[in-house]
């Protein structure tokens, strides 16, 4: 099973945390304002961590070397996925197997999927596209404990990531842990998204994953805002 990180460990060695942090290419290019400030604010700005920003053709030619946790935003999966090409997922996971942290928010835990980062699948891919909207994410045992997210439920902002499925490992894989589940739905009352898995954590090699389909990094106060930072935390701390 993952092995868990008491506090204290978790704190270490903070001041060698670099985050290499990539975002949508095509988004980056098109749209003013994307991304948002809010992930550079919470770990560069509250965290102290150094935050550099990579493209995908940084990626494919090795830029990830020297970085401890790579964070994906939100954005559009597809695009992320197609610039990299064959040279960028490869290196994402040969870097991760190596002992990097790779967090995913919302399309960048569609991308962490579509990496084969985590024995994971997503599910009703047909209502991408819909109106963000707030949900309610509760954080399991592990996640109050790893993430120091609070006991009740926090309203966190949802735009369409993924519902994860977790995929039975044979000969009883690498342990997934959920973090957090979905305390109410944004889907179609056909789809079961109340109860299902909204962060999940597993090992790649000797480093960590960490996928997020809720948007904690912006929502209003530190009962999400201090979670989020501490999954960056915990990428980084896991293969030190």
């Amino acid at each position: 099973s993952m092995v868990a990180l008491d506090a204290a460990e978790s704190m270490v060695a903070l001041d060698a945390a670099h985050v290499a942090y990539l975002p949508d290419p095509v988004k980056l290019a098109s749209e003013a304002g994307y991304p948002a400030p809010d992930v550079r604010e919470r770990l560069a700005g509250e965290a102290g961590m150094a935050f550099t920003t990579l493209s995908c053709e940084d990626v494919a030619s090795g830029r990830l070397a020297g970085h401890t946790v790579l964070v994906v935003p939100g954005g559009f999966a597809p695009h992320t996925f197609a610039r990299l090409g064959d040279a960028g997922a490869a290196a994402i996971r040969e870097w991760t197997r190596a002992g990097g942290g790779f967090v995913g928010v919302c399309a960048g835990a569609f991308l962490g999927c579509e990496l084969g980062l985590l024995p994971v699948s997503v599910r009703d891919i047909d209502h991408v596209g819909a109106e963000a909207t707030p949900c309610r994410v509760a954080f399991t045992a592990a996640g109050q404990d790893l993430l120091g997210g609070p006991s009740a439920p926090v309203i966190a902002r949802y735009a369409n990531g993924p519902l994860l499925q977790l995929l039975e490992q044979e000969g009883g894989g690498a342990a997934l842990q959920v973090l957090a589940t979905f305390a109410s739905s944004a889907r179609p009352a056909a789809v079961a998204m109340e109860g299902s898995p909204a962060i999940v954590a597993g090992r790649f090699g000797d480093g960590l994953v960490l996928l997020a389909s809720p948007h904690l990094e912006d929502g209003p106060d530190e009962r999400t805002r201090a979670p989020f930072r501490n999954l960056a935390r915990l990428a980084h701390g896991f293969g030190r």
